[in-house]
C-alpha cells in the first residue's frame, strides 16, 4: 500500500488499520480530497495548503505531501503550488522528517520531498536514505523501475563517497536506463579516476547501447579526459565518427 493509501479511512474518527497505522479523521480526509483534485482552482488548493499549515499536525504534514504526487495541467501553477508546499513542510523542521522519510520510501515522485528532507536532515542522512530505498527494491516491474530511476537520478546531487561507489556499481546494471543515469551521475565525479574508468568500461563493452556510448564520448570530449590507457581497445569500439588521438584524447572525425 502507498504512503497516502495507509492514511485515509471511511469513518469519522481515527481507527487502526491492518498494518497498525491510524486512519485520518473526516476533516483531514475532506481537505486531502480537495488538495488532490487537480481540477480545482489553484486558489482553492492553496487555501487548503495554508489550513494544513495552521493545523500543523503530523497527519496534516502527510496530507501536504500528497501535493507532490501529481502534476496539474499548467506547469507554472504546478511549480508554484509545489514550491509553496515544499517551503511549508521545510518550515516544520525535524518534526517533518518521519513523514518525509515515509513518503520517500513509499512514493515514486520523490524530488520535492527529498529536497525538503535534505534541507532539514543534511546530505549524509539523505544519501543514507536514498541508498536504503535502493536496497529495498527487489523487483523490476514498472513502478519499481520508475522509483529506481528517480532514486539513481537524485544521487548526482550529492558529493559523497558512498554515492560514488554505488554509481560505479549501478553503471553495470542490467537496465540501460539505470546504466545511463548512473553514468550521468558519475560525470559529477570525473576528478576521480575510478569514476572515469567505470564510464570508459561502458565504451569498451561491445554490447553497450549506442545512446550511452555516444553520451560518454561526448562527455569525454567536453572534459578532455585522457583515455590513453584504454586507447587500443577504445579505438576499436567507440562509436563511428570518433577517434583517440596520440595524446589519449577522444576527438570527433572531420568529414
Amino acid at each position: 500500500m502507498s504512503f497516502l493509501g495507509r492514511l485515509f479511512g471511511k469513518k469519522d474518527t481515527v481507527e487502526e488499520v491492518d498494518d497498525g497505522s491510524p486512519k485520518m479523521d473526516r476533516s483531514l480526509v475532506r481537505m486531502q480530497k480537495k488538495l488532490m483534485n487537480k481540477y480545482h482552482q489553484t486558489m482553492e488548493r492553496k487555501r487548503i495548503i495554508y489550513i494544513l499549515k495552521d493545523i500543523g499536525s503530523d497527519d496534516a504534514i502527510r496530507v501536504l505531501l500528497g501535493r507532490f504526487t501529481y502534476v496539474t495541467d499548467g506547469s507554472i501553477v504546478d511549480e508554484d503550488e509545489k514550491t509553496l508546499t515544499y517551503e511549508i513542510i521545510r518550515s516544520f523542521g525535524d518534526r517533518a522528517l518521519p513523514a518525509l522519510e515515509g513518503f520517500i520510501r513509499d512514493e515514486v515522485s520523490i524530488y520535492w520531498a527529498l529536497r525538503a528532507y535534505t534541507e532539514i536532515a543534511g546530505d549524509d542522512a539523505a544519501v543514507e536514505l536514498i541508498l536504503s530505498c535502493l536496497d529495498a527494491i527487489h523487483d523490476r516491474f514498472d513502478r519499481s523501475m520508475e522509483k529506481m530511476s528517480n532514486l539513481v537520478s537524485s544521487l548526482r546531487d550529492y558529493q559523497h563517497p558512498d554515492v560514488l561507489g554505488r554509481l560505479i556499481e549501478l553503471s553495470k546494471d542490467e537496465s540501460e536506463e539505470i546504466r545511463f543515469l548512473a553514468s550521468d551521475g558519475l560525470t559529477m565525479y570525473a576528478e576521480h579516476r575510478e569514476a572515469v574508468d567505470a564510464m570508459l568500461e561502458r565504451l569498451i563493452d561491445e554490447e553497450e547501447t549506442t545512446r550511452l556510448k555516444t553520451y560518454i564520448v561526448d562527455q569525454a570530449i567536453e572534459n578532455r579526459w585522457n583515455v590513453k590507457r584504454f586507447k587500443k581497445t577504445l579505438s576499436e569500439r567507440i562509436p563511428e565518427g570518433y577517434f583517440v588521438d596520440d595524446t589519449g584524447i577522444i576527438q570527433r572525425r572531420s568529414f
